[in-house]
């Protein structure tokens, strides 16, 4: 996120924090802001709260009473609500501490605007906490996203144990040997480390729990336990066929399992998956 915050008549720029690369002037950015802000409360007759532009969305609060424009720029991915809301938080702050400058200065900022820079360290402060904040919520939804496929998986290896007959535990452990030696040919997961840490022999099953949340790359991980789980389910229902994978998924509880965490399995784009895969179909 970038951030300014400006005189609202003059346009000067009274602070500016990159936490993005972009090559653009500040100040020739900050006089832009401005007028744009004004071109539309002239031209459209209302106030500019976010627009799209560079690439980048662009989030304004006006303060009338102090003459303060303040904008906040981010990437179209992050949600104008989150954006607004973080500006918000940055507006109070400067004009909790700078109002008695503003009062002091007779109504205006005109002079040394240097008097400023040390709030950029409280807005340092700022970003720093919202980015700890989205990493260890990131970090906890990976750690559910495991739980869950290892909860599932755990539930598949008890079926295999208890409700086949030798020949058919025989193929399915296999099978499932052949595709996991699949899955340990591709050159994505040599390329990647932390898929080496999706283990499984025949013996101790799949084990999941030595994947590093902090390094690893989620969306991929995610999306190969996907289409691990998807070649087992289908290696079962090749060599049970369908009713039987439906009766051993409902003695199991698989269905009840999924049932009473749906919510949190919508929570994380996990429920439409889960239930085409064990509705098999």
């Amino acid at each position: 996120m970038n951030v300014w915050v400006m005189d609202s008549e003059s346009g000067t720029k009274l602070l500016y924090k990159s936490f993005l690369k972009t090559d653009a002037d500040e100040d020739i950015v900050s006089g832009f802001l401005t007028a744009f802000y004004h071109f539309s409360m002239v031209e459209f007759k209302e106030s500019l709260d976010s627009i799209e532009m560079g690439g980048l969305r662009w989030v304004y609060i006006l303060e009338d009473k102090f003459k303060l424009l303040f904008v906040a720029a981010d990437t179209k991915i992050t949600k104008t609500e989150l954006i607004l809301a973080r500006l918000n938080v940055i507006r109070n702050a400067f004009i909790k501490e700078f109002e008695p400058v503003w009062e002091k200065k007779g109504h205006n900022w005109d002079g040394d605007i240097n008097i400023f820079l040390p709030f950029l360290n409280e807005i340092e402060d700022y970003h720093s906490q919202w980015e700890e904040v989205e990493d260890l919520a990131q970090v906890a939804d990976f750690f559910d996203i495991l739980g869950i496929f290892q909860k599932i998986l755990i539930m598949l290896r008890n079926i295999v144990d208890n409700k086949m007959y030798t020949k058919s535990k025989t193929s399915i452990l296999n099978k499932i040997g052949d595709m996991f030696n699949d899955f340990l040919t591709q050159e994505y997961f040599q390329n990647t480390p932390e898929l080496k840490n999706i283990t499984f022999s025949k013996e101790s099953w799949f084990n999941l729990i030595d994947i590093n949340l902090i390094k690893s790359d989620k969306d991929l991980v995610f999306k190969n336990l996907k289409s691990l789980l998807s070649g087992i389910v289908n290696i079962l229902k090749e060599v049970k066929g369908r009713n039987a994978c439906f009766k051993y998924f409902s003695e199991e509880n698989i269905y009840a399992y999924l049932f009473n965490n749906m919510r949190l399995l919508k929570d994380l784009k996990l429920d439409l998956f889960l239930l085409e895969i064990f509705l098999l179909l």
